[in-house]
């Protein structure tokens, strides 16, 4: 009788997983429904710091400094040559699976022209991420990139991407004041408690801080970076809630540590000349780069999912993509959509605060992503959306995966392909009740009740 029992726990064990594994395959190959277009919306790929070396090496006492990078990422905050092959690996997985979706056609025969639309930011990371998206999506066809160009905006700032900084509109200080309280429990300090094991580990990695940094905000030398003010502000510009600058130190440094991962650089055997490269200086124990990115994506949590900032930072996006949706169904070109009336795959290159505004805007998205922490807006990561029509009933329904190529898999330069694909995870839309098959109007419904009208482009 035991026995017997044992093997009908088995065997009911068994096939719940073929089941489970059954509807898996069916979302993921679109059985029962057909693939309209998709829209992707980027961050770009693996970066050098945004700010000059010699600031950046302020945050270190280690006599190497921070690593140089090789051009053309020698300049500050410019795409790495790596980082550009990356996304052209990813361009390579994104063209072979939408092929395999019956979206695009098969590699080797370029897509009717107005089919592929590709728009990114002014900055020159987001440009060059969008022609390694481009390289790899047209890799096998003879003509280059199949007449598809990047197209970005002529002016200095783009508002669709950074409608703050561009003066669009403004934040609502009061309003992210309030829900930044509540995050908080009213006591911005209670941070340094919550993640002091992981600003203790940034700390021991770096040797912060330089006397340059310590005159700066008036402390004595030597100082370290629990010693540096934790305090909020408001821009007086954007009204946005900035940290300054402890936090904005401790999360963009693990950030940095994690580029230089993906980019290649040894963890070993790390030379001590200037400007040597090396993950960290070899110094970051083992799993303390995930451990320490805790405070890049805190620090994203609490600032560009505040309810204003999100709205500003997100909106434009989010109304290119309901646009572009729209016009995949009504077949007409709308007035202040980039996208081209007949494009079936879409994409938008922007920044990991974009990719969080929008999460935020959609209700609280959340997802996790192997090697990296929960939320990491990682480089060349990417909200996709789909556009389905149910066969039997002519629903239309959208579902959301959110993309990215592991850490290793960046770092070992792995080949993408449909038996070696990137990460691509489902999404609930918490927008449509938690569900992964959201109705379209549904969805229409609330991102036009929640953007910004005052931040739109129009």
């Amino acid at each position: 009788m035991k026995r017997f029992s044992f093997n009908l726990v088995y065997l009911i064990v068994i096939c719940c997983t073929l089941i489970m594994v059954t509807c898996c395959t069916s979302s993921s190959h679109n059985h029962g429904t057909e693939l309209l277009s998709v829209v992707a919306i980027s961050r770009h790929g693996i970066r050098s710091q945004t700010v000059s070396m010699a600031v950046y090496n302020q945050f270190t006492l280690r006599p190497e400094g921070f690593p140089l990078w090789p051009a053309p990422a020698d300049v500050p905050g410019q795409l790495s040559t790596w980082g550009q092959q990356s996304a052209t690996r990813l361009g390579v997985w994104y063209r072979d699976f939408y092929a395999s979706q019956g979206l695009l056609p098969a590699a080797g025969t370029c897509p009717a022209a107005g089919t592929v639309y590709v728009y990114a930011d002014v900055d020159e990371r987001t440009i060059q991420t969008a022609q390694g998206y481009l390289d790899g999506l047209f890799q096998s066809e003879a003509a280059a990139d199949c007449g598809v160009t990047v197209k970005s905006s002529s002016a200095a700032t783009d508002p669709i991407f950074a409608a703050l900084k561009a003066g669009t509109c403004k934040v609502d200080t009061a309003i992210d004041q309030a829900s930044f309280n509540i995050a908080t429990g009213g006591n911005p300090a209670s941070l340094t408690t919550t993640y002091a094991a992981q600003l203790q580990m940034v700390q021991t990695v770096t040797q912060c801080c330089q006397p340059a940094l310590c005159t700066k905000y008036s402390l004595p030398s030597p100082c370290t970076l629990l010693d540096l003010p934790s305090v909020v502000v408001a821009d007086s510009t954007t009204g946005a809630l900035e940290f300054a600058p402890l936090f904005e130190i401790a999360e963009d440094v693990p950030e940095m540590f994690e580029m230089e991962y993906a980019q290649g650089m040894p963890e070993t055997g790390c030379a001590t000349t200037s400007g040597a490269q090396c993950v960290g200086w070899g110094a970051i124990p083992s799993g303390g780069l995930r451990d320490m990115t805790k405070l890049h994506t805190a620090y994203f949590d609490l600032m560009f999912r505040l309810p204003s900032y999100a709205g500003a930072d997100g909106s434009n996006l989010l109304w290119q993509l309901i646009g572009g949706m729209d016009q995949t169904i009504n077949g007409a070109k709308q007035a202040g959509i980039l996208p081209h009336a007949t494009s079936k795959l879409t994409l938008f290159v922007g920044h990991d605060d974009n990719i969080t505004a929008i999460a935020a805007l959609l209700g609280g998205v959340t997802w996790q992503a192997e090697g990296y922490q929960m939320d990491d807006p990682g480089p060349a990561g990417a909200l996709v959306f789909e556009l389905h029509k149910v066969k039997q009933s002519g629903q239309l329904i959208v579902r959301l995966f959110y993309v990215i190529a592991t850490l290793d898999q960046m770092r070992n330069g792995t080949t993408l392909s449909l038996n070696r694909p990137p990460q691509r995870i489902p999404l609930r839309i918490p927008a449509c009740d938690g569900r992964y098959d959201c109705p379209y109007d549904q969805f229409k419904t609330f991102i036009t009740a929640n953007v910004r009208q005052e931040c739109l482009i129009k």
